[in-house]
């Protein structure tokens, strides 16, 4: 009779909340994890700011999207992130809470920075509810280079203080790559086994490997993402000026950041114009292949520092699956995946090196040719459906329908 009643009633499914400061649609690896919790089995609610023109709430692809009454600072200044995160931090907790008496979240799943929003969890925690924390951009690493400060100062001891606290009070920490674990978390002091890698590769259903590759006109490259310095647009005005064939190639960015006003006035003076088409807008992620689909090579532009050098842009991977050729910087993390023979490599702060490699494939472009056939041959080892695998079975161990590691 027991059994017979249990056929009857419908199985819940487990609830699943994700959070994180950032504007949902245009943030690949918010979208990729809830999407994969979807296809899990997991209903997902998606906490978010919210950009002028959004609804309050949406369900986007299956993901339930609440979008908080908040959009994202850009600007410099220590004190006014701090009291921006703040702010997202109160309306997260306030959320979550009401949220969580209907709900009932088996797990909650949040991306910093930054990592103290870990503790707006604190009322479903008590009731069991289990916490991740993925840690995208380590906090003390990245704001010690957003601000030039030092490795040594109080507020990146203040910063790593936060980080270790926000792990030890979280279920599992999981992060973007290998090189981020190995190279900067372990040696902030986080546990080794507390630690999971779901790397942040592209989704390789919404960028597809393209059919064929053919080279018309002038070569056309792209950059697209946030438009920060850090980014090493900086360099890559300073080498397109250098460029001595310039009436060969074309250049398309796209994206917004802190850097935008600043790389428009480079592009003028250095008289760019006719170069380099800027077009300065974040677009949903799903939207993106569509508009570099004329594009031949993508770059990958990058300052070196404490922390970009365990970064692999995420642009890199997007490029690699659609098999477009690659000319990026050199470094820790980007040496980890990949070989001399994967990419045209350029030196980050050497503008000649990359306007060099520019001018030698605008007088060969066939030498592009090459570089497509490895993106092809690579585009299977940095696929996102492995990860997604992992990332499903994780939800499913902390939900407690899942095999314990």
């Amino acid at each position: 009779m027991e059994n017979f009643l249990m056929m009857l009633t419908p199985h819940r499914r487990e609830t699943i909340l994700m959070m994180a400061y950032s504007y949902y649609e245009i943030d690949p690896r918010v979208m990729r994890e809830a999407e994969a919790a979807v296809d899990g089995g997991f209903d997902v609610d998606s906490l978010a700011l919210r950009k002028a023109g959004t609804p309050p709430t949406e369900v986007v692809r299956g993901v339930r999207v609440i979008r908080l009454n908040q959009a994202k600072y850009r600007g410099g200044g220590h004190l006014r992130y701090v009291i921006e995160y703040v702010k997202f931090f109160l309306r997260c907790f306030v959320k979550t809470t009401a949220l969580f008496f209907k709900r009932r979240y088996a797990v909650i799943h949040v991306n910093n920075p930054p990592d103290f929003l870990v503790f707006s969890t604190i009322i479903p925690r008590l009731f069991g509810t289990k916490v991740i924390l993925d840690v995208h951009d380590p906090m003390p690493n990245t704001f010690a280079s957003k601000f030039k400060g030092g490795d040594n100062g109080l507020f990146f001891r203040l910063l790593l203080w936060q980080e270790r606290l926000s792990a030890a009070y979280c279920n599992r920490v999981i992060t973007v790559h290998q090189p981020v674990k190995d190279g900067i978390l372990i040696k902030h002091g986080l546990a080794p086994d507390s630690i999971e890698v779901i790397a942040n590769f592209a989704d390789d259903t919404l960028f597809p490997l393209r059919k064929s590759f053919s080279i018309e006109g002038k070569i056309r490259l792209v950059f697209h993402g946030t438009i920060l310095e850090r980014s090493g647009l900086r360099m890559l005005m300073t080498a397109l000026a250098q460029v001595r064939h310039k009436d060969r190639i074309s250049v398309r960015i796209i994206g917004e950041g802190d850097f935008s006003q600043a790389l428009k006035g480079m592009i003028q003076s250095l008289k760019l114009e006719q170069i380099v088409d800027f077009d300065n807008h974040s677009y949903p992620v799903h939207s993106i292949p569509e508009r570099i689909a004329d594009c031949n090579a993508g770059l990958v532009p990058l300052e070196i520092s404490s922390v970009t050098n365990y970064a692999v842009p995420l642009k890199l991977f997007e490029y690699i699956s659609l098999g477009l050729p690659v000319a990026s910087v050199r470094n820790i993390a980007i040496s980890y995946y990949f070989s001399e023979e994967d990419c045209i490599f350029f030196e980050w702060n050497d503008p000649y090196s990359l306007s060099t490699a520019l001018d030698r494939i605008a007088e060969n472009p066939e030498v592009l040719i090459r570089y497509r056939e490895r993106s092809v041959a690579l585009r299977g080892r940095f696929s996102w459906t492995s990860e997604k695998r992992k990332y499903v079975a994780l939800l499913r161990q902390l939900a407690g329908n899942g095999p314990s590691h």
